[in-house]
């Protein structure tokens, strides 16, 4: 088995290798700072799904100026102005994300005051900001993020037990809509806030991570859909979506009690995934790991997979892996022993994920663990709020990583979980199946290395890391932005995918 199976661990080590480099823009723009005043610089970046342009602004002390591009890098218009004509010479403000319209921009900020949003139109060269929203006193937010040219706030609303959901439109039109939010008995918390405490969002256009798939409570985002999952040790998967557009509700769960014995009852640990119509579960025991696949619509069990002490390699294309990364420094290695593979998804905090490079391709389902290892504060993405902590394993709950109260809440146009110093410092051990997409029977083939692991090797063995920076894609090119402090300008790199 050995021989069949692809060395993974060498092909860890192999893709990182220092990507090929393509700058694509160098924007004239000099940083500067107001007289004694400490340095200010930031960049924030918001595209344009419908066409592929984009916006930047480029703030110091002093100035700011906004610039529209195209999706090959081309300047469509700027529109400078002294900052204190602007939103962000409010030294509280916080980019959290925004939509378009055309050459209109919305950009949406967090001020002590609550939400505020400033256009700009770069056609007649305006720039206007008004107050947007305030989050009622009873309203806990949950997360925000902006997806398909439309942004979400998600919030609780403990008093009402409802779900709250706030959307600006691609006219910067703001919308609300409560859903009652109904939390099971068997829940240890009573709470929706609690309930969905720590919810972290999936988007269909981006590769999921295992920092991310690990979190009891995740939110997908699909075009004209947001499902709200929530696993909750064995009990039933909950599946809570909303269409944002009539704002009908589906709720419904997928019952796992046939494929629980007495003697696990309570002592199983369920993580799920939502892709398509389909729901990929991982059900771990100390005995065994299980891959279950279910319809979503009629909760019927499509496929399931079993990996024990000695039966399960074959369905893999390559052999389990275990690292740790610390930066750019990776150690991998391959592990052919599934029962150490066991003792390590028990120990660890496990996730399930499933990926697409494209319609119609192969699904990647990988399973496996994901534990951050701790850094210096000092090492931590300075200037950002939204950075999580975490603490140790609770023995209580499997092993799976008890969160603290301070989540990721505002997830940021330019700054993807995976470029965050957490996502870059952690231990995991984990499996890779390759599934046809009509059938979901096992397949072969060679699996991709993923995209975010090739863009964190690219930032780590950059030396161009400074201020203002940005990661981003446009269609299915990934870039990354930084300021070169020698030519003063603003460099935005191609980051070559493989």
């Amino acid at each position: 088995m050995k021989k069949l199976l692809v060395s993974a661990a060498l092909a860890v080590l192999a893709f990182t290798a220092v990507p090929a480099q393509k700058k694509v823009l160098g924007y004239p723009f000099q940083f500067e700072k107001s007289f004694l005043a400490k340095g200010n610089y930031s960049t924030y970046f918001l595209n344009n799904p419908d066409d592929s342009a984009f916006a930047l602004i480029l703030k110091d002390n002093k100035k700011v100026e906004y610039v529209w591009l195209s999706k090959s890098f081309k300047v469509l218009g700027k529109v400078p102005s002294p900052i204190e004509k602007t939103i962000l010479d409010q030294g509280t403000h916080h980019y959290i994300g925004g939509t378009v319209k055309g050459s209109e921009y919305h950009f949406i900020y967090q001020v002590k005051s609550g939400y505020s949003i400033e256009t700009v139109d770069f056609n007649s060269g305006s720039v206007s900001n008004k107050k947007l929203l305030d989050l009622p006193d009873g309203e806990k937010l949950l997360i925000a993020f902006c997806d398909h040219n439309t942004y979400y706030a998600v919030a609780a609303d403990d008093k009402a037990g409802a779900v709250v959901l706030h959307i600006v439109n691609t006219a910067g039109v703001l919308s609300q809509q409560s859903f009652p939010f109904t939390i099971p008995e068997n829940a240890h918390k009573h709470k929706v806030s609690e309930y969905l405490a720590g919810m972290k969002v999936i988007k269909s256009e981006e590769d999921p991570e295992l920092s991310v798939a690990i979190h009891s409570v995740k939110i997908f985002s699909r075009p004209g859909d947001l499902s709200i999952v929530v696993n909750n040790g064995d009990n039933p998967t909950r599946i809570f979506s909303i269409d944002p557009a009539s704002f009908a509700v589906k709720d419904r769960t997928i019952d796992y009690s046939s494929l629980v014995s007495s003697d696990d009852r309570g002592k199983l640990y369920i993580s799920s995934f939502l892709k398509d119509d389909h729901l990929f579960s991982l059900m771990l025991n100390k005995k065994n790991i299980r891959i279950t696949i279910h319809d979503v619509n009629n909760g019927k069990l499509l496929n399931k997979y079993e990996f024990t002490d000695d039966a399960g390699l074959d369905l893999l294309p390559e052999l389990p892996i275990t690292e740790k990364r610390m930066g750019k420094q990776v150690q991998a290695k391959d592990v052919d022993d599934l029962k150490k593979v066991i003792r390590a998804f028990t120990k660890g905090s496990e996730g399930i994920m499933v990926a697409q490079a494209e319609p119609g391709s192969k699904l990647v389902v990988t399973a496996g663990t994901y534990d951050p290892i701790a850094v210096p504060s000092g090492g931590a993405t300075a200037g950002h709020f939204y950075t999580p902590g975490y603490s140790s394993p609770n023995p209580d709950h499997n092993n799976a990583l008890e969160w603290q109260s301070y989540y990721v809440t505002f997830y940021v146009p330019g700054t993807p979980s995976y470029t965050k110093i957490p996502a870059r410092y952690y231990t995991t051990t984990y499996f890779r199946m390759l599934l046809d997409p009509t059938t979901l029977k096992v397949t072969r083939g060679q699996v991709r290395r993923p995209v975010a692991d090739q863009i964190k090797d690219y930032m780590e063995d950059t030396d161009k890391r400074g201020k203002a920076t940005n990661q981003f894609a446009i269609g299915k090119n990934q870039y990354y932005g930084f300021y070169d402090r020698d030519e003063q300008q603003y460099v935005i790199e191609q980051i070559r995918i493989f």
